[in-house]
């Protein structure tokens, strides 16, 4: 039996939500997020998908998505870490020891991978901002940048990381480092993404 698009759509909500906090929506998470009064509605679904073998159910009662063989053979599964805190980063604070939720790096920081692209840095311009010479930024292509965001800058054909400024209704880059003057275009000064995250190994 083929699943109608409102099956489909419930199970790659549960599937979703599985990777991203380690464990399986309750009846009343799905009635919430499908904006339903009655959770008769979404076990309805579930015991669909459960008797099709797409989903399975403990003796508890909670769901999980099913593995299968062919289905999910040769393909990359995305590793899910457990995510703790808040850590305090001035004074001491007692240890939070249950971890908040299960997240994976890549649904962490990428939010569209299609508009997504990584640019490894060279240069100490953006230090003030936090950005270092090796790091990696995360970069959204599509993203409409806005005054004061950090962006992939196109200066007169030259691409360089800066943060993007308006003076008197005239656009400029500005860097992060009181070495570097700011930066006017002679011709042309577009942008080809946002800043959305930096990636840093120690």
């Amino acid at each position: 039996m083929s699943l109608t698009p409102h099956q489909r759509t419930v199970l790659n909500y549960i599937g979703e939500f599985q990777r991203k906090r380690g464990y399986s929506p309750s009846l009343s998470d799905l009635a919430l997020a499908f904006g339903v009064s009655s959770k008769n509605a979404v076990a309805k679904v579930v015991n669909v998908l459960v008797r099709e073998a797409h989903l399975e159910k403990d003796p508890k009662g909670r769901i999980k998505i099913m593995e299968h063989g062919n289905e999910t053979e040769n393909v990359p599964q995305p590793m899910m870490l457990p995510l703790f805190g808040p850590i305090s980063a001035g004074f001491a604070a007692p240890v939070e020891e249950q971890a908040e939720e299960m997240i994976t790096l890549d649904n962490y920081l990428i939010g569209d991978k299609a508009s997504t692209f990584l640019l490894r840095v060279k240069g100490d311009s953006m230090m003030d901002a936090g950005i270092y010479e090796g790091d990696i930024v995360v970069v959204n292509r599509k993203k409409t940048p806005k005054l004061n965001d950090i962006v992939v800058g196109v200066l007169d054909g030259e691409f360089t990381l800066k943060r993007l400024k308006r003076d008197k209704g005239k656009y400029y880059l500005q860097a992060e480092n009181a070495s570097y003057p700011d930066m006017y275009a002679v011709e042309e000064l577009q942008t080809a993404g946002v800043i959305e995250g930096i990636m840093r190994k120690y």
